[in-house]
């Protein structure tokens, strides 16, 4: 069964949605003039004369990464797919799901690596800019509910695709071994 509009449409959004989430908070965290208005918001005004190491700032980005980027090759692989088969659906929900406990690990160590290797005042700062992160999050969250969305629509409606293929055109056996 050929994919319609409407799911690469959704394909597409989640892709985006990952890409813009991963920009703005690449712009909380490299954005210093950003970081004191949310420091001071947020924080308190002692906060405005420190600043966040570039070795806090590169695990934050690599945690991020490695949150987003599978579940945005995911996005686009399926993109790319012009029919739709009952089989990738069911991955595609079991590689989002795993993709997002993937995601939540990789968060929490980052936190632990930041806490030890940093000061406590840089743990305050990350700490204060989860806030703002968290708002930016939910279009990860968005995203990771249209491909669950999307690989339910596909193992739904998709067409069934042998288990067991003829090898090489001889001994085609058409039982179904699976029932």
């Amino acid at each position: 069964m050929e994919k319609r509009h409407g799911i690469n449409t959704a394909l597409r959004l989640a892709a985006a949605f990952f890409v813009i989430n991963f920009v703005l908070d690449m712009l909380i965290l490299c954005c210093e003039p950003l970081q004191k208005l949310f420091w001071l918001m947020l924080g308190n005004s002692s906060l405005l004369d420190k600043e966040l190491s570039g070795i806090a700032i590169i695990i934050s980005a690599v945690s991020l990464l490695i949150a987003l980027l599978p579940k945005c090759i995911l996005a686009f692989y399926n993109l790319g797919k012009k029919d739709m088969q009952k089989q990738r659906g069911l991955i595609t929900i079991i590689l989002t799901a795993g993709f997002s406990l993937l995601s939540s690990f990789f968060s929490n160590a980052a936190g632990l690596i930041i806490g030890l290797i940093t000061s406590q005042y840089e743990l305050l700062l990350i700490n204060i800019l989860s806030r703002p992160r968290a708002v930016t999050g939910l279009l990860s969250t968005a995203a990771t509910i249209i491909l669950y969305c999307c690989g339910a629509i596909e193992l739904y409606n998709g067409a069934e695709k042998p288990a067991y293929p003829p090898y090489s055109g001889e001994n085609i056996n058409t039982e179904d071994t699976l029932s």
